[in-house]
C-alpha cells in the first residue's frame, strides 16, 4: 500500500506575465549596452534563390527603367516646355554678315489702294506713291520753267557708285551698255539669301535735292543673270549717304518690269536724297546656281520745293 503524504505540495503551471517579460528584456538590453556589446542577431532562414531566367528578366526591367529616366531627363519632360526652344527661321549663307536693319513690315503702313502689285513699300516718309510705269528710255536732266527740277542719276549719268564691286565672270559684277546715260546698267550679284544682305556690296544713287521728290526707277531689259531681282529691295535716306534708319524702303520685282520706268512714290528731302540697292536675293534653285543679279540703272527724282 503506497505511502501518501497529504502535506506534499501539488504541482501547478502558471502562464508568464507579458509585462514582466518585456521588463526583463529591457533590462537585458541595458546591460548589453553598458558592456559595450550587442546580442547576436537572430538568424533568419535563407531566402529563395533566383533562377538564371528570373535574374535576366529582373536585369532587363531595371535597364528599361533607367533608360526611361534618362530619356525624360534629356528631353526636358513631356513636351510642354518645347514651345520655348528657339527654331531657325531661315537659312544662312556662310561668310555673310547680318545687316543691322530688316525690311520693315508693310502690312500696317503701306497704302492699300494705290500700290502696284509688283511694288512693295514700307511707306516710311512716303507721301503719295506713283505706280504707273512708262515705257521709255531714261531722260536727260532738265529743269522745266516754273516746274519741278528733274534729275537723273545712274551708271553713265553721274551720281551713282558701285560699292564693293568685284569681277568674277558671271558670278561677279558685270557692266552692260556703251557707258552713256540711258543705255548703261550694272548687274550686281545677290547675297544668296532672300532675307540677308552682304553689307559690303550695294548700289548707291545720291541726289542734291530739297522739298518733295517724286522718284522713279528704270528697269533695263536683260536675262535673269542681268536683270533678275525678284524682288530687288531699296532703302531711301534723307541725307548724303547711308547710315542709321532709312526714311523709307521699297521693293520692285525687276523680272516683271523690264524695260519700264516704275514710280515708287514721293519722298521728303532736306538737301540730299540717297537711294541704296540692297543685295538680298536667292541666286540658286534646286538644280544649282542660277547666277541671278540685281540691275542698277537710272533713277529719276522730280523735286519741288
Amino acid at each position: 500500500m503506497p505511502t501518501q503524504y497529504p502535506d506534499e505540495p501539488t504541482e501547478r503551471h502558471l502562464a508568464p506575465d507579458p509585462a514582466l517579460m518585456e521588463a526583463a528584456r529591457a533590462r537585458g538590453r541595458e546591460r548589453w549596452a553598458a558592456a559595450g556589446d550587442l546580442p547576436a542577431p537572430e538568424e533568419k532562414p535563407p531566402g529563395r534563390q533566383l533562377t538564371p531566367r528570373v535574374a535576366v528578366i529582373v536585369a532587363v526591367v531595371a535597364l528599361l527603367v533607367l533608360a526611361g529616366v534618362a530619356i525624360v531627363t534629356f528631353s526636358g519632360g513631356s513636351g510642354e516646355g518645347d514651345t520655348n526652344v528657339a527654331q531657325p527661321s531661315h537659312s544662312y549663307v556662310p561668310g555673310l554678315i547680318t545687316p543691322p536693319e530688316e525690311l520693315p513690315d508693310e502690312s500696317s503702313s503701306a497704302p492699300s489702294n494705290s500700290m502696284d502689285p509688283t511694288l512693295a513699300s514700307s511707306a516710311l516718309g512716303l507721301i503719295t506713291p506713283t505706280t504707273t510705269p512708262v515705257n521709255a528710255p531714261p531722260p536727260a536732266d532738265n529743269k522745266a520753267p516754273g516746274g519741278p527740277r528733274s534729275v537723273t542719276m545712274g551708271p553713265g549719268c553721274g551720281g551713282y557708285s558701285s560699292v564693293g564691286e568685284y569681277r568674277d565672270g558671271r558670278k561677279g559684277w558685270v557692266d552692260h551698255g556703251d557707258g552713256k546715260c540711258g543705255s548703261t546698267f550694272v548687274s550686281i550679284p545677290m547675297s544668296g539669301d532672300a532675307r540677308r544682305d552682304d553689307p559690303s556690296a550695294y548700289g548707291l544713287w545720291t541726289f542734291t535735292a530739297a522739298g518733295s521728290c517724286d522718284v522713279s526707277v528704270f528697269i533695263p531689259n536683260g536675262s535673269l543673270e542681268e536683270v533678275g531681282g525678284n524682288p530687288t529691295v531699296y532703302y531711301v535716306f534723307d541725307r548724303n549717304g547711308i547710315g542709321g534708319t532709312p526714311m523709307a524702303s521699297f521693293a520692285i520685282k525687276q523680272v516683271e518690269k523690264r524695260g519700264q520706268w516704275v514710280g515708287v512714290g514721293k519722298f521728303k528731302a532736306s538737301g540730299n536724297l540717297t537711294v541704296q540697292l540692297l543685295t538680298r536675293g536667292q541666286d540658286w534653285n534646286n538644280s544649282g546656281p542660277t547666277y541671278a543679279h540685281h540691275a542698277a540703272s537710272a533713277i529719276k527724282a522730280d523735286c519741288t520745293a
